[in-house]
């Protein structure tokens, strides 16, 4: 492990120890095999996940958590539709295959997120565009926002008291609505226009290049560097549509430019932190940061080197941290907090269960080490360093010894949110399997196999 920025464990599932290694990287016809093993034990499938109507047919979006082999999350919000999620997975799963049923999977489950903003979020964006609804203030305020989750298999609003004031998350929306339209296979119609517009005046007039949002966990009010990468991916990407389709962008003349300009200021200025305003909640280290390089790419190869090496702070023996100092699934999390893993907490009750963490017990999830190999990958591909190349086998190798072993009381070959400590024991959470985990390590995957052709 000379010279490398972490270390990689043993695998849960012995089958997986032979492609578990740093060096040498996978051969392709490994790869093949690997993915083969993957697909036999559904450890890829995401289709569990698929909201469902009353008629039994999806609707579009995916539950965070999918069923596993325990039962399901009946009464837990993880069965809500978060556009976060859902927009990551459909730019996965439209990425890693877009000419077969992921692009098809892709392009419904935008559908249906533009569907329910249109249906339930614009006129509260039209209020606080027009100066009639001030949205910035404490909890109170929160639900005034555009809903950032909803209920999936019906596409109502949740009318449970929510943190929506995640502006990260419309910015991954808006990106990822975006690439389909670019890559001509979702193009805009005059509706998804009028959503389009609606959303970049909405955050310019929340001056989301400074709005103390919740960031990509919903938590601490600050100024998120991760809040402010996705709105920026998008408005870059919009401009190119617009400019080559030929259509005038339908919100205010100058909103692009202002947005445009404001964001990448301020991203300028925070990265490669994740917070520095306010300063009691300064975060010099956080994964969110990651998706800034991979997949969004709204930062250079320099900036995504520096966020790697901040991430070396956050390493764990079998995932990342989300930062330093996060109580979420802390320690023996759900003796403590109560029966309802997934309840929301304020900024007063977070000061409360941030007390219940010591150091070194935070949990240690499973979505980063995929989107770090894979932006190893790109690096790999653009430079053709071997250094690249051995880093991006080092975190795909953690990624596959993350996947459940035979004891886990979920099922096994199950992509984990996260592993937390039980007592003394390093067990997946219940969140277990997690499609965000599923999709980010198709692309881990799919940029390995990129890599390994340019590999002589």
């Amino acid at each position: 492990m000379d010279g490398l920025p972490t270390t990689l464990g043993k695998p849960f599932q012995k089958a997986l120890e032979r492609y578990c290694r740093v060096e040498p990287p996978l051969r392709k016809e490994e790869l093949q095999e690997l993915k083969s093993l993957l697909v036999a034990k559904k450890t890829l499938d995401t289709s569990k996940a698929k909201c469902m109507g009353k008629d039994g047919k999806p609707t579009g979006t995916f539950s965070a958590s999918a069923a596993n082999a325990k039962g399901d999350h009946t009464g837990s919000s993880m069965f809500g539709s978060w556009l976060r999620d859902n927009c990551i997975i459909a730019w996965g799963l439209f990425y890693t295959d877009p000419e077969g049923p992921g692009s098809d999977d892709a392009v419904a489950c935008l559908t249906s997120i533009a569907k329910f903003l249109l249906k339930y979020q614009s006129h509260k964006m039209e209020l606080v565009i027009n100066g009639l609804k001030d949205v910035k203030g404490d909890e109170k305020t929160w639900m005034d926002r555009p809903h950032i989750r909803f209920i999936g298999e019906t596409g109502l609003e949740d009318p449970k008291w929510y943190n929506h004031k995640q502006n990260d998350a419309l910015g991954y929306f808006m990106w990822a609505r975006t690439q389909l339209a670019w890559h001509k296979k979702l193009p805009f119609d005059g509706e998804h226009l009028k959503l389009m517009g609606q959303l970049f005046d909405y955050l310019r007039a929340i001056e989301c290049w400074e709005d103390l949002d919740g960031g990509h966990w919903e938590e601490h009010s600050a100024v998120h560097a991760s809040s402010i990468g996705p709105p920026l991916a998008a408005v870059k990407l919009f401009k190119k549509v617009a400019a080559r389709d030929g259509f005038l962008p339908p919100c205010k003349s100058d909103t692009l430019d202002v947005l445009e300009s404001n964001l990448e200021s301020a991203l300028g200025k925070i990265l490669p932190n994740e917070i520095i305003f306010p300063a009691d909640l300064a975060r010099d280290a956080d994964a969110a940061t990651v998706f800034l390089a991979y997949p969004l790419e709204v930062v250079d190869d320099a900036v995504g080197l520096q966020i790697m090496d901040r991430l070396k702070k956050v390493m764990g023996h079998i995932g990342m941290c989300r930062y330093r100092k996060d109580s979420y699934w802390c320690k023996d999390y759900k003796d403590k907090v109560g029966d309802d893993p997934t309840k929301h907490f304020t900024d007063e009750e977070l000061k409360e269960r941030d007390r219940l963490l010591k150091d070194g017990e935070e949990a240690q999830w499973c979505l980063f080490d995929p989107m770090v190999s894979a932006f190893y990958g790109r690096m790999y591909q653009k430079t053709k360093d071997a250094k690249y190349l051995r880093l991006q086998q080092l975190f795909l190798a953690r990624s596959l010894a993350a996947i459940t072993g035979d004891s886990c009381p979920y099922g096994p070959w199950h992509c984990a949110e996260a592993y937390y400590l039980e007592k003394d024991t390093w067990v997946p959470n219940d969140d277990t399997p997690l499609v965000w985990t599923q999709v980010d390590l198709k692309m881990a995957l799919f940029e390995m196999e990129r890599s390994l052709a340019l590999v002589m």
